[in-house]
């Protein structure tokens, strides 16, 4: 019984991998299609392709270039389910990704069909067999391809999309990932085909321990995972960034402490995990805006790409450690020890435990409240501090068309009625 039910099981997976086979193998007519739309893109009409007869347009199309695959670096060090997290979310993307929306031709068309097209065009067995007219249509298809750049920026966009995707999954506490990609290699989907290969790199997590008030601590490398030519590459700021009146310059590595993941997690609410990791990953790699506090005291602002430019969702507080600076912890947007909360606490005489009695200590406080129905918050953070930005931030659990959540509304609404009343009888706020 034990053999049989290991033969069914090899059996069906045999089955469902001549399935995969069958889904991807390249259709010549598909291809064909797709060409001529995109000439109509590219110059306006598909005449160009009615220059060439029916064995070369058979020609051109002899070999397929498929949509790319991802591989993970030998070892264990890559989950599969990672391999194949990345390999379903670059597909989604190039099919969902525009080149031509009028024509339908997405940027997976142009890796493929486009690709297959300028490297045929480009091959020499093939040019020998043209006309003059061919090959003067050859040239300006080519001339065309590389003046606009199309397959170039259809492949940036992926690799862009890749490193995006491998960031979001890395983590500074675990490993970091990256990718490096090979040549096109010959592959058999039922017609001869040459698909690019991903392969995704890991390196683990580089850890220090420090003493901060009296207590040894332990805090992980901020890096970036191997892009190609570039190698894994580990963050660092210089003190002249923080101390810009400093005498003597030098380069600090900058690591992060697990509980200010932890506090990322709770009071930036609204980020999705991989996204969360993004956020890291940006805010201390790349942007790294060193602001002060009400109390003199430094932050590096936690931040976020929008429609403006970035902006403000959190601050992280550090300390410096011989070389290596360390984030010790994420700060809300609104509490007293940051620009935005004492400007609300002083507008409104708001305390920090009133400030976490209503929620405003995470995130998820401006989806939640209407803000516009309480004229004393609309009034210092849209109209004075502009936060109304923070509600366009991506979120995890739900979107603008879900609205707000009544009840906690009408609890904001309640407080500041009664804080209202008691300040209008001299009494004072009270929870």
């Amino acid at each position: 019984m034990a053999k049989n039910r290991k033969r069914k099981k090899a059996a069906e997976t045999l089955r469902k991998k001549s399935a995969n086979e069958k889904r991807l193998k390249p259709d010549a007519d598909e291809y064909m299609a797709t060409a001529k739309r995109l000439l109509i893109s590219l110059e306006g009409s598909a005449a160009a392709f009615d220059v060439f007869t029916k064995k070369q347009k058979q020609d051109i199309f002899r070999l397929f270039v498929v949509p790319p695959h991802c591989t993970a670096e030998p070892g264990r060090d890559v989950p599969r389910h990672f391999v194949r997290y990345i390999q379903d979310s670059l597909l989604r993307h190039l099919n969902t990704e525009y080149f031509d929306r009028d024509m339908g031709l997405t940027l997976m068309d142009v890796i493929t069909v486009g690709t297959t097209m300028s490297m045929i065009f480009n091959e020499k067995r093939f040019r020998a067999c043209l006309s003059p007219l061919q090959m003067e249509t050859v040239d300006r298809i080519n001339g065309i391809f590389e003046e606009r750049k199309v397959i170039f920026d259809a492949f940036n966009n992926l690799m862009q999309f890749s490193k995006i995707i491998l960031v979001m999954l890395s983590q500074p506490n675990f490993r970091v990932y990256g990718f490096s990609s090979t040549d096109y290699d010959l592959v058999s989907l039922g017609r001869r085909s040459m698909r690019l290969n991903i392969v995704v790199t890991s390196h683990p997590c580089q850890s220090v321990r420090f003493s901060y008030h009296n207590r040894e601590r332990i805090s992980f490398r901020i890096a970036a995972g191997q892009f190609l030519t570039t190698p894994y590459t580990a963050a660092t700021i210089r003190m002249s960034a923080i101390y810009p009146n400093i005498e003597s310059d030098r380069v600090l590595n900058i690591y992060i402490q697990p509980h200010a993941i932890h506090r990322f997690k709770e009071r930036i609410d609204t980020i999705d995990p991989f996204v969360r990791n993004e956020y890291f990953f940006f805010s201390l790699f790349y942007f790294q805006h060193v602001t002060h506090g009400p109390d003199g005291s430094q932050f590096i602002e936690c931040m976020t790409p929008t429609e403006r430019g970035e902006k403000c969702m959190g601050y992280f507080t550090f300390t410096i450690d011989g070389d290596n600076l360390h984030i010790l912890t994420i700060l809300p947007i609104l509490c007293r020890s940051t620009p935005q909360g004492r400007v609300l606490s002083d507008r409104l005489g708001l305390s920090d435990s009133d400030m976490i009695y209503l929620g405003m200590d995470k995130l998820s406080f401006f989806y939640n409240v209407d803000i516009g129905r309480i004229p004393q918050l609309k009034r210092v953070l849209f109209d004075e501090l502009h936060l109304e930005y923070i509600r366009g931030i991506y979120n995890f659990y739900r979107s603008d068309a879900d609205g707000f959540d009544e009840k906690k509304t009408l609890f904001v609404e309640s407080f500041f009625r009664k804080m209202e009343e008691h300040s209008a009888a001299g009494v004072g706020a009270l929870i």
